[in-house]
């Protein structure tokens, strides 16, 4: 992980625990409503060569499902503050490249509308024009901080990287810094 990778990580996170002693409570749905996220951003915002940065545009599917209490009933309890969620999602870049990939969400409620939001997923990527990554197989670390709207749209801020984990020896990665929009599925559909 870069240095300014690692700093921005350590800025989100004295935020988020700054922003958790606040005495508001909590207050998430039981069930979270499936979302479609879509994301604009910078890919590649720490470096400088010309065939490496690029616009950086995703869209998401986010499950509402709630994973922990299938793992155990005990784990009913914490939905009140933090769920696991899937995900699936394709992005692009305007200089081509294409990485399509899912995982888990994890979402962490700060209060009656502040949301964390930390995701790993793993997920196919071709460069296009831009330098490869290393390897056909990329996984992503994300962090997010937003707000959380009482009509379940949210606006999120977020920070992520994808890298090969050490698959080959060529492992450049990639930092990302872009805004998301997450919108209810019952807000295209009646469900």
């Amino acid at each position: 992980m870069s240095p300014l990778m690692s700093r921005s990580l350590g800025l989100l996170v004295l935020a988020l625990g700054l922003v958790s002693f606040t005495p508001a409570r909590a207050e998430a749905p039981v069930k979270q409503p499936d979302l479609i996220s879509f994301e604009g951003g910078y890919f590649d915002f720490d470096k400088s060569e010309k065939n490496k940065q690029s616009g950086d545009i995703r869209a998401e599917y986010r499950w509402g499902l709630s994973m922990l209490p299938l793992i155990s009933p005990y784990f009913n309890s914490w939905d009140k503050y933090v769920q696991f969620h899937p995900y699936a999602g394709l992005e692009v870049t305007t200089l081509g490249a294409l990485y399509g990939s899912g995982g888990w969400a994890m979402d962490g409620y700060i209060g009656r509308h502040g949301i964390f939001t930390w995701s790993e997923g793993v997920g196919l990527y071709n460069a296009g024009d831009m330098t490869t990554l290393g390897s056909v197989v990329e996984f992503r670390s994300q962090a997010e901080l937003g707000y959380r709207f009482d009509n379940e749209m949210r606006l999120t801020g977020q920070i992520s990287h994808i890298s090969n984990a050490g698959l080959t020896k060529r492992n450049p990665g990639a930092e990302i810094v872009g805004v998301y929009f997450h919108v209810p599925t019952s807000m295209f559909c009646n469900r």
